[in-house]
């Protein structure tokens, strides 16, 4: 039975690691109102690493109320190969519903396993 806790070696903690991910990001899932940029890497399990800012996402409280979805839904989703990812709040991510948030995350994150599988056949 897989662990839904989000302890600290399911996060990207450090500046380093989103730079890494930014910088070598081979796997990219994109929407209107959201960005998902991964990078294989070596920990064993896949990382999450959250960019929702003020910007964006005006509202504490709405900035909290996506963390809490993306995480939640994180936690749910097994992928192929361990993944560092950053998931990047655009505008109007928390005017969602959210049921529309889970749905949206929901397809983010079978596309972004599908594109991961893809990877793999194509370095086979």
């Amino acid at each position: 039975m897989p662990s839904y806790a989000f302890s600290k070696n399911r996060r990207l903690l450090k500046a380093s690691e989103y730079k890494e991910v930014f910088d070598c990001n081979r796997l990219k899932v994109a929407h209107p109102k959201l960005l998902l940029l991964a990078s294989p890497n070596n920990s064993g399990q896949s990382r999450l690493g959250l960019v929702i800012g003020k910007k964006n996402i005006p509202t504490a409280v709405g900035r909290n109320r996506v963390k809490r979805v993306v995480r939640e839904t994180f936690r749910q989703f097994d992928f192929p190969v361990a993944l560092d990812i950053v998931f990047l709040a655009r505008k109007g991510a928390d005017k969602m519903t959210p049921q529309e948030m889970n749905l949206l995350l929901h397809q983010s994150w079978c596309r972004l396993r599908q594109r991961c599988e893809s990877l793999g056949d194509n370095n086979a």
